[in-house]
């Protein structure tokens, strides 16, 4: 079951960057760009490297996904130029005898130009990404996951935010999929939780929000104010 796991990881990351960024791109590109003041040229990137949930930020029992698969995952969200990476982390909890499985996964973006905050808005906003998401999963014919029903995220989180889920199956494992998509200021943030259908996830994906949202309020005070 674990290695079944770790492959949807990859596929919901691959699906996130194949899918979900490719229909942001566009949305960026239709964006008219002719009403961007010379006062919005964004600033040079700033360093969001440390900008993580950590251990001591989650219930106990979590550990890190190996290393290599976090490199590896790195190297796939660094290749869209125009949604890059600027920071990850990945958590895992896996306790066969208890029957408790559960990964959380997060990664954020640094969008000061107002162009790209637009248009990853409006991927939040109409589902653009988390459709994208569920179809690059739907491309492997093993893995079958209903279209993303909206999940109301129990805390406010961000200027802008949304929650979906999915459910599906893993090798006849019933599986639900939770995402969460929110934007502070200039920085953007994509969290997604897998955890076994059935089961109460032993942290939800809105008390990870907003715990991090929390922290980039406390770490990046500059980076999050409205835009």
């Amino acid at each position: 079951m674990k290695k079944k796991v770790v492959l949807l990881v990859c596929l919901l990351i691959s699906a996130g960057l194949g899918g979900g960024f490719c229909e942001v791109s566009i949305a960026t590109k239709a964006i008219n760009r002719s009403n961007i003041l010379s006062a919005d040229i964004p600033d040079p990137a700033a360093d969001l490297s440390s900008l993580v949930l950590t251990l001591q930020d989650l219930p106990p029992g979590f550990t890190e996904m190996p290393s290599d698969y976090v490199a590896s995952l790195r190297n796939k969200l660094s290749q869209r130029p125009e949604f890059k990476a600027a920071s990850i982390f990945a958590y895992q909890k896996i306790d066969s005898k208890l029957l408790e499985l559960q990964l959380l996964i997060g990664f954020t973006f640094q969008l000061s130009d107002p162009t790209l905050q637009a248009a990853f808005d409006q991927g939040i906003g109409g589902g653009i990404f988390a459709k994208a998401f569920t179809q690059g999963l739907n491309d492997d014919k093993e893995l079958q996951f209903t279209p993303p029903a909206t999940l109301t995220l129990q805390d406010k989180i961000g200027e802008v935010s949304a929650g979906w889920r999915s459910q599906g199956k893993v090798e006849n494992i019933p599986m639900n999929v939770d995402l969460a998509l929110f934007r502070r200021g200039q920085i953007g943030v994509v969290m997604t939780t897998i955890y076994l259908d059935g089961t109460k996830p032993t942290i939800t994906i809105s008390e990870a929000g907003r715990k991090f949202d929390s922290r980039m309020m406390e770490l990046k005070p500059d980076l999050t104010q409205p835009q």
